[in-house]
């Protein structure tokens, strides 16, 4: 067993506010991917900008506002957002928010999660 302290760091690019972004070590072999664990503070943001990769948004506890083209959901604990290569998108914490974010060159497969409205 190894047991390490997890980086944290103050996300400022894309115009981000109130957001610390704690880091997983990176995989190595296979798809690459990388998984922060994301808090963000009532009121702050993760700024507009592409997905580099696929990326997953999960939400652990908070509420929060996303974003992507002309379409904003809110979404709660439970809820996990994927967006894909390019795609421009925002969050926004309506509440103190902690969320897992994946970003892989692998995919994401949906199949056993049901769609929310």
């Amino acid at each position: 067993m190894e047991i390490a302290a997890m980086p944290a760091y103050a996300v400022e690019r894309f115009s981000s506010v109130g957001v610390v972004m704690d880091a997983l070590p990176p995989t190595v072999g296979g798809a690459s991917t990388q998984v922060h664990v994301a808090r963000v503070a009532a009121g702050g943001t993760i700024g507009r900008h592409p997905a580099v990769r696929s990326q997953a948004f999960a939400i652990v506890s908070g509420r929060a506002r996303v974003g992507a083209a002309d379409e904003s959901r809110d979404v709660e604990p439970g809820a996990v957002v994927v967006w894909q290569p390019g795609e421009d998108h925002q969050t926004w914490a309506l509440t103190d928010l902690v969320a897992v974010v994946v970003e892989t060159d692998g995919t994401f497969d949906l199949t056993h999660h049901t769609p929310l409205p």
